[in-house]
């Protein structure tokens, strides 16, 4: 069974989430448990039944990782359970932010100075969990961002704005995703007309390099690959 934690602070951001994620890991089959983060309790209760999941995912989220929302601790304890039980996880956005702060500290996280959004190609380097990838196109959407990991990181990902886009932690499957792979055409194109009407500099930092659809619609591929990674 796969864990998908919600961190999602606006609640139609937090369902279009969720039910992305259902569409993308349809195809493998899998139980998906659901469970909306606001607070440290929501993750404090999982803690006696970690056991039962195979895989974490880690949502995006407004939330930003230099702040303090009461769910790090807990989320800590998460995580340190799945290196010791060497289980899957991904942190997408957000996720990816929290994962670098949990495992580096808040000293490898910043303010974009550039933030992105828009579709646009990303340079994948060679791994496991991006396997069948072709000249990707990913939706792209933050406002904070890591840099300049520590060597226990392999960095995976990265681009002229933003220094890491995505990374494996050491030898175990555990990875961060700045970019968005959850997303389809329709919802992505939902999320950017909410943040047109918020960020008055959103036309100029908009990238659109979604020039075949097909690249955009391989990403589920990703997500695929990360089922097939076991604890053993």
């Amino acid at each position: 069974m796969v864990l998908v934690l919600n961190f999602f602070l606006n609640d139609a951001f937090a369902a279009t989430f969720d039910q992305v994620i259902r569409e993308q890991l349809e195809s493998t089959g899998v139980t998906l448990d659901f469970v909306r983060v606001r607070g440290a309790q929501e993750v404090e209760n999982l803690l006696n039944s970690l056991s039962d999941y195979t895989h974490v995912i880690l949502s995006g989220s407004e939330a930003s990782p230099m702040e303090d929302y009461g769910w790090e601790t807990p989320m800590a304890d998460v995580l340190t359970h799945c290196q010791e039980q060497r289980k899957p996880v991904l942190g997408i956005c957000y996720g990816h932010q929290l994962l670098v702060r949990l495992l580096a500290g808040k000293e490898y996280l910043r303010v974009a100075p550039k933030p992105e959004f828009g579709w646009a190609n990303v340079q994948l380097k060679a791994n496991p969990l991006f396997e069948g990838l072709k000249d990707p196109v990913f939706v792209l959407s933050h406002y904070d961002e890591a840099l300049a990991l520590p060597s226990d990181f392999t960095l995976l990902a990265e681009s002229e704005r933003c220094p890491v886009h995505a990374f494996q932690y050491g030898q175990l499957p555990i990875w961060g995703v700045q970019f968005h792979p959850e997303y389809d055409l329709a919802s992505s194109q939902e999320i950017f007309e909410v943040l047109q009407t918020k960020d008055p500099l959103f036309k100029e930092r908009f990238i659109d390099e979604l020039e075949d659809e097909h690249r955009f619609r391989q990403n589920r591929r990703l997500f695929e690959n990360f089922i097939n990674q076991s604890t053993t």
